[in-house]
Order: structure tokens, then C-alpha cells, then sequence
């Protein structure tokens, strides 16, 4: 099974909001920070911290997200007439986590409450498949759009001990935590022979 997942930057075109976020001091880091929280591998400058909890939380506009089934199906052989192909497959889409900034930390794994955790994380399945005819010179792949919730925050830290005079901190990076729902759309991806059949903003 081959699913390449694509994100359609044209549906992106407005970004996430930023939410606004509490100031603090430079130290400790952002890295510092999530390495502490539950789950993480921890710091080797700060104590693990009792719990990390989103806050300052922003409800995204809804996104679809849009992944390629299966592998493209190509006419590009030099014939004179349509083929008919089965185009389409399967793929599992899950939850993701990202962070607006580099910190060198994997937070997929992190426990943080309020809304973005490894506890709430969801995947849905979607396979179909078709046959279609495939014109001359073209190529054809199936795809599908997946509406998903996103969510975005700063992260609070708490500490059992003081952390450079504080027992709380919060991180500047915002995290976003994109979630996959049951609403999906099928189609077919249609472009030209000797582009990239896997690019779904390619509309030749």
C-alpha cells in the first residue's frame, strides 16, 4: 500500500491564528520546557515537570486535508486511444502535532493537557477505488479530503520545585494540533504526463 500524504496549500491560505502568549524570561528554553514535561525524555538542565497544559487555546478554522490513494495510474505511452485503470486505495490518517517554532523536540509523545494530548489523539481509515478512463498523455490519481479540527496554544509548565524563582512557566512556542473527522470527499486527480501526478496544486 502506498498513501503520500499532501497538504492543498491553496485551502491553507490562511494561516493558523496565532494565539496571544504570556511573556517570560529566557531561560529556561522552549526546548527546556517541553523536554520536562510528562512524557518527554526530560532536560538535563531542568526537574521533570508534575504537568504541561495548553492554554491561551485558539479554535482554528477547520482544514481539508487532502492525501493521495494508492499510485498514480498513467496514458503516457504514446497511444492514440483511452485506457480504462483502477485508480485508488487506502490510507490512515491520524492526528498530528506541530510547533511553530524549532526546538528540537518530538511533542507527538508529550502529555499535555487542555486540549492536545497523546490521549486525544484519533485516526480515521478511508479506502475506495474506481475505474476510469485515462486520455492520451494524462495521468490519474485518487484522492481524498479529509476535514480536520485544529487547535493551537502555548503551553503552561508547572515545576514542584522553583525553576530560576518560578514554579511556572510558559513556553513562547505555539503548538498546533490538527485532529481528522469522518466528513471526506473522494476525486480523481487528473495532470498531464511528465509532471509530478503526486503534486495536487499541479493543474495542468
Amino acid at each position: 500500500m502506498l498513501a503520500v500524504s499532501v497538504v492543498v496549500s491553496a485551502l491553507l491560505g490562511h494561516a493558523f491564528a496565532a494565539p496571544s502568549f504570556i511573556p517570560r524570561d529566557d531561560v529556561p528554553s522552549d526546548t527546556d520546557l517541553f523536554l520536562s514535561c510528562p512524557g518527554a525524555a526530560g532536560s538535563p538542565n531542568i526537574e521533570a515537570a508534575d504537568r504541561c497544559t495548553l492554554i491561551n487555546i485558539v479554535n482554528n478554522p477547520d482544514v481539508r486535508m487532502v492525501y493521495n490513494l494508492g499510485d498514480p495510474q498513467a496514458n503516457c505511452e504514446g497511444g492514440s486511444s483511452p485506457i480504462m485503470l483502477t485508480v485508488g486505495g487506502e490510507t490512515t490518517v491520524s492526528t498530528s502535532t506541530t510547533v511553530d517554532a524549532n526546538v528540537g523536540v518530538e511533542v507527538e509523545g508529550l502529555s499535555i493537557g487542555g486540549g492536545i494530548s497523546s490521549e486525544s489523539s484519533s485516526s480515521t481509515t478511508q479506502s475506495k477505488s474506481t475505474m476510469i478512463s485515462v486520455a492520451p498523455g494524462r495521468q490519474s490519481v485518487m484522492t481524498v479530503g479529509v476535514l480536520s479540527h485544529s487547535q493551537s496554544g502555548n503551553v503552561q509548565v508547572n515545576y514542584p520545585d522553583r525553576v530560576d524563582d518560578h514554579f511556572i512557566w510558559f513556553t513562547d512556542a505555539v503548538i498546533t494540533q490538527v485532529t481528522p473527522t469522518n466528513d471526506v470527499i473522494f476525486d480523481v486527480h487528473e495532470t498531464a504526463c511528465g509532471t509530478d501526478p503526486l503534486d495536487i496544486n499541479n493543474t495542468s
